[in-house]
């Protein structure tokens, strides 16, 4: 599986990269249909809140491509929180694509 990371606004470290490939590496674990993953990381240094770190995932399946996105103070934090957004969304749709095979209701 491929996984892109784009960083804005500052400085990818080889840690921070490793530690993005191994968190999000998992997610191949509930879809073997799991193509892509893309990565955007961004650092918004806003006047009222200060500095805030963004991190948005996109996961790319045939046919459909789930998002999700979050801000923490600190960017493995939000590294963190992301992984189970998208985590749900995976889970939920291979649910969905298995009880529709099956013929079971929704």
């Amino acid at each position: 599986m491929n996984i892109t990371i784009n960083a804005k606004d500052f400085n990818l470290t080889p840690s921070i990269k490793l530690y993005i490939e191994d968190k999000l590496g998992k997610l191949t674990r509930f879809s073997r249909q799991l193509k892509r993953i893309g990565v955007e990381m961004n650092v918004d240094r806003g006047a009222l809140h200060g500095k805030v770190n963004r991190v948005e995932v996109w996961a790319y399946l045939p046919k459909i491509t789930l998002r999700a996105g979050v801000r923490a103070e600190h960017m493995r934090e939000a590294i963190d929180l992301v992984y189970p957004k998208i985590e749900r969304q995976i889970v939920s749709l291979e649910r969905k694509t298995r009880e529709k095979k099956r013929g079971v209701r929704v």
